[in-house]
């Protein structure tokens, strides 16, 4: 069976995984990308900048300043969240008389 190869956001969030709480400077990150992929994939590593900034965007990485990210596993804003059970919708639906309901603050937002 063949060894599958890693997405190209998986290897670098990889590095970032393994330097929590440090910020990392593009050219580091990038410089390092570049060679792990070539060597675990022997492909050429395409657009990095764009995967990086996907994975800030999706909330994996923290952007401290231009060109330089952080990953935080206490600050990570993206959640592996399950699904609700079937007897939890329902009770949630009975709750809510079946309608959407949105709940907002009276902080006069």
């Amino acid at each position: 069976m063949a060894k599958s190869k890693p997405s190209q956001a998986t290897l670098i969030f990889r590095y970032y995984k393994a330097n929590p709480g440090r910020d990392i400077p593009h050219p580091e990150i990038v410089d390092w990308a570049t060679e792990a992929y070539k060597n675990e994939t022997g492909q050429i590593l395409r657009d990095p900048d764009r995967t990086i900034r996907s994975l800030h965007q999706k909330g994996y990485l923290i952007k401290v300043n231009t060109g330089i990210y952080r990953y935080d596993p206490d600050l990570v804003s993206v959640r592996n969240l399950e699904d609700f059970s079937e007897s939890q919708k329902l009770e949630i639906l009975k709750r809510d008389g079946y309608k959407c309901v949105v709940v907002t603050t009276q902080a006069g937002f």
